[in-house]
């Protein structure tokens, strides 16, 4: 029996410190153009999960099946080292300091989010991971309000309800709500390791419940629940009696009434995302030539695979070169590209180097370069016959001559709105395409 915690704050403070810098990392790579620091964060399991579903790799599979060892061996360490979106509601939670004690475990809600959340990914969406993911929400929030023309509904409404969720039961989210926390419970509730309160050494005193952020801590019955502990070690910290102790243990596995809950949850959710993805397709067919459609990032395929797979966590805007690429809006619902400020750099391929979800396929600059995004719109009738959108446009798709209206050749265009930036009278507009192709 390993006793690696046995009552000290040695384990806590190590948590901490890494825990530290774990979310330094995460600000770097969404506030600056660090692009490791952006790499890194492909090895989050939300985004990982949500790519393995929608851009099946090796490498992404060897992440996931990382991050589940890891909670069968040792617990949710992941859930408060790793995860930014858990470290900020610890955060929150000690700014108004905040207390817990043991929550009641509403494993009917976890278990049907999760099915929903994982229905859906296997019909190939990621839009109800989209919704609960700590990864993408946390991207929102801080970019969000480092840059107050992001401050939207996507920013401020997950913020209110994080900030509200912490100040009534303190990691609620993490046990009941986030989908990547109840797939890590999972494994380790009926991990090899557990973190476990010796009835023997145990004097009652009730001090680990009271500090416990996820309320897993039950004193007067001395029992832990480690599918809820997100391994903070606080009651590790806290114990004076050092009757807090992690090792294997052997239990009898039961099929307990929550297990059978959760594939219940599934069947239903599966039937439902069914029915949701059929009336989607109703609802496409008819509003189609309705709607304005949004130019992608190259790498990004069809406007509908895009919106499908983008969890719009924003890692892509704040790494974009050119800044042309927007958060959702009111227009768009997705990350779309906004030309009126800028083009997309022909020698930068930063977005599909750093989305860590798949929904931008890894592009060389060869690739990225050769990529058609959208097409030239040209209005003959403003054209001033300047030219200077033929000097700039790095594809020649552009022929231009003296005293002459610009001959435009869509063949060779592949829409990074270089031409629409120079041009003088504003003749041009890029405008959206069904599906990127390789020209």
């Amino acid at each position: 029996m390993f006793k690696t915690f046995h009552g000290n704050k040695k384990p806590y403070i190590i948590r901490l410190v890494l825990a530290v810098i774990c979310f330094s990392i995460a600000i770097i790579a969404f506030l600056t153009n660090i692009k490791p620091a952006a790499i890194i964060m492909s090895f989050n399991l939300g985004p990982a999960l949500s790519k393995l579903f929608v851009d099946f790799s090796i490498i992404t599979l060897i992440i996931v099946v990382f991050n589940l060892a890891a909670a069968f061996l040792f617990g949710r360490f992941y859930c408060s080292v790793f995860c930014p979106f858990g470290i900020l509601q610890d955060f929150i939670g000690w700014i108004f300091r905040r207390k817990s004690g043991k929550t009641k475990n509403f494993h009917y809600i976890r278990y049907t989010i999760f099915a929903f959340c994982l229905a859906a990914m296997i019909t190939g969406t990621t839009a109800v991971l989209r919704v609960f993911d700590p990864y993408s929400n946390f991207g929102n929030i801080l970019t969000g309000f480092v840059d107050i023309k992001h401050l939207t509904v996507y920013v401020w409404l997950p913020l209110l309800i994080i900030t509200s969720l912490v100040l009534w039961k303190n990691r609620i989210f993490c046990t009941t709500i986030c989908p990547v926390g109840t797939l890590l419970g999972i494994f380790s509730k009926y991990g090899y390791n557990k973190l476990y309160i010796s009835k023997d050494i145990c004097k009652g005193c009730g001090q680990c419940e009271k500090e416990c952020p996820a309320g897993a801590i039950d004193s007067k019955q001395k029992t832990l629940d480690n599918e809820r502990c997100t391994r903070c070690l606080r009651c590790v910290a806290k114990c004076p009696g050092k009757g807090i102790l992690f090792g294997h243990i052997k239990e009898e596995v039961k099929f307990e009434p929550s297990r059978r809950s959760f594939i219940t949850a599934g069947i239903a959710a599966a039937a439902a995302i069914a029915v949701l993805a059929k009336g989607k397709d109703i609802a496409k067919n008819i509003v189609e030539n309705f709607k304005k459609r949004p130019i992608c990032p190259p790498g990004a395929g069809s406007v509908d695979e895009f919106t499908q797979k983008c969890t719009n966590c924003g890692l892509c805007v704040e790494h974009c070169k050119g800044k042309i690429l927007k958060k959702p809006d009111a227009e768009y619902e997705t990350v779309h590209i906004d030309f009126s400020k800028g083009k997309c750099e022909f020698d930068c391929k930063n977005c599909s180097d750093v989305c860590p979800t798949g929904a931008i396929k890894k592009l060389s600059l060869k690739e990225k370069q050769n990529c058609r995004i959208g097409l030239v719109k040209m209005d003959k009738d403003t054209c001033s016959k300047c030219g200077l959108c033929a000097h700039i446009c790095p594809k020649g798709a552009i022929e231009a001559k003296p005293g002459q209206i610009p001959v435009y050749l869509p063949q060779k265009c592949i829409g990074c709105g270089a031409c629409m930036q120079i041009c003088p009278t504003h003749s041009i507009e890029i405008v959206s395409i069904n599906k990127q192709t390789q020209i």
